[in-house]
């Protein structure tokens, strides 16, 4: 269940926390999950009241995320250590970079958002040089002997109906 929660909220139970309450009590009363407070918590040491402030969806340059990722993989820095200096909102994020860095490299971590082309601009600007003579003469033929094969495939139908209904 993915529910919001209000900064006046979230500023009160992590103060309810940091005033001596342990993590797992202060979780049990309000019904949250121990890893959101403890995200909580980390926001608010390291940015104050503005880290419990709900940010706007930002879409990070390739640069930032190698960036992130490197410090990742080189073990220097956790998911949550990451996400906490970097000002990332959950180690999802973070984990989803590093999963299309080790799969696509640096390209993948390049932002895709909109719809793919289907048809690339060269394709529709290529046409078939317009047919000789001859070859049209050739395409033609082509079509009304498949057509008269046709005709005769569907005569040949119809004589077998008959002879079926004569019989009966």
């Amino acid at each position: 269940m993915n529910k919001r929660y209000d900064s006046i909220f979230k500023d009160k139970v992590v103060k309810e926390h940091l005033s001596g309450c342990s993590l797992t009590a202060v979780a049990l009363r309000w019904g949250l999950s121990r890893s959101l407070l403890t995200r909580w918590v980390d926001r608010y040491q390291t940015y104050g009241e503005e880290g419990l402030l709900p940010k706007a969806r930002l879409y990070q340059p390739a640069e930032f995320k190698l960036k992130v990722v490197e410090s990742y993989q080189s073990g220097g820095l956790s998911l949550r250590d990451c996400c906490s200096v970097y000002g990332i909102a959950t180690e999802s994020i973070v984990l989803s970079w590093v999963k299309k860095y080790e799969l696509l490299g640096v390209h993948g971590l390049r932002e895709q958002r909109g719809r793919p082309k289907l048809m690339k601009k060269d394709n529709l600007s290529k046409k078939t040089p317009p047919l000789t003579r001859l070859e049209e003469l050739e395409k033609e033929n082509l079509y009304l002997k498949a057509e008269n094969e046709l005709l005769k495939k569907l005569e040949a139908l119809a004589q077998a109906k008959e002879t079926q209904k004569k019989k009966r």
